[in-house]
């Protein structure tokens, strides 16, 4: 089973474990980026801690729900077990209207098996960091998609994306009932005119709760993850099921904020409204 491949995984990215210039020339990144990493990587969530025969099956549909270091370690045991590098099998194929870079996921295939199959000492841990390419490998294993935009970090959990989403819009002296993730569901509600966003009638309440379902729906379903940086603005995590439509938190400096919905790829869709 994985679980011994956890604790390696949690000892071996325990943040204070290097100096931040060291993790840097492991990772590729700048000091502070490489310590970040480390921490968002290791960073657990769940409300029963650590228990790895609830964590459920490898697979890159559906967004991850526990700790990203356990998904490294289901990773790194399904890779020795069978042999092949699960994110070349298992990945799905991306959504109509992106252009992937697939050169990280090239680099996985030429690695031997020789490299993944003992991972029980630093310097075979360092070893097979350096052969995937630092950071950019270790994300393309978690599932994280690459294209030209593409910003190198661990994406936040699903517990704190949701976290994110249900916080309260406006201020604290608003009388508006509306979370950000509700107030973002409205917007959306009436530009798909098949209805798949549902309609946005009811109470600020009802509304909340369409909204939650949505996201947990894309959420679920989810077969694109990618983190890139927005023309003029913040890095953020993108999801998308296999229609296109999705969701984008924002990642600036540790803070995690829902930034809303998103449509499916289409020609001219600012010039129409995303109508579609």
């Amino acid at each position: 089973m994985a679980a011994p491949l956890e604790a390696i995984v949690a000892a071996y990215f325990a943040p204070d474990r290097l100096l931040p210039e060291t993790w840097a020339r492991l990772l590729s990144l700048t000091p502070s980026a490489a310590t970040s990493f480390c921490q968002q990587l290791v960073t657990d969530n769940d409300a029963d801690g650590p228990n790895p025969t609830r964590l459920p099956p490898l697979s890159y549909v559906g967004m991850w729900p526990n700790a990203y270091y356990k998904l490294l370690a289901r990773c790194l045991w399904v890779w020795q077990t069978t042999g092949v590098c699960p994110v070349l099998t298992q990945l799905p194929p991306p959504v109509d209207g992106v252009v992937e870079d697939t050169g990280p996921r090239d680099r996985l295939a030429t690695i031997p098996l020789a490299i993944v199959e003992d991972l029980g000492t630093t310097t075979r841990m360092d070893a097979f960091v350096v052969a995937i390419g630092g950071a950019r490998g270790i994300v393309t294993l978690l599932g994280v998609r690459c294209t030209a935009g593409s910003q190198v970090l661990v994406p936040p959990t699903a517990a704190v994306c949701m976290d994110a989403f249900n916080r309260k819009h406006g201020d604290a002296n608003s009388k508006s009932k509306l979370t950000i993730g509700g107030r973002q569901w409205t917007k959306h509600a009436q530009r798909s005119l098949d209805g798949w966003w549902g309609v946005n009638k009811g109470s600020e309440a009802q509304k909340n709760a369409l909204g939650e379902a949505k996201v947990r729906d894309i959420m679920a379903s989810m077969v694109w993850m990618n983190t890139h940086g927005l023309p003029n603005g913040p890095i953020v995590l993108e999801i998308r099921q296999k229609d296109g439509y999705g969701a984008r938190w924002g990642c600036v400096d540790g803070d995690v904020h829902f930034r809303g919905f998103v449509e499916p790829y289409m020609a001219d869709g600012h010039a129409v409204g995303w109508v579609h």
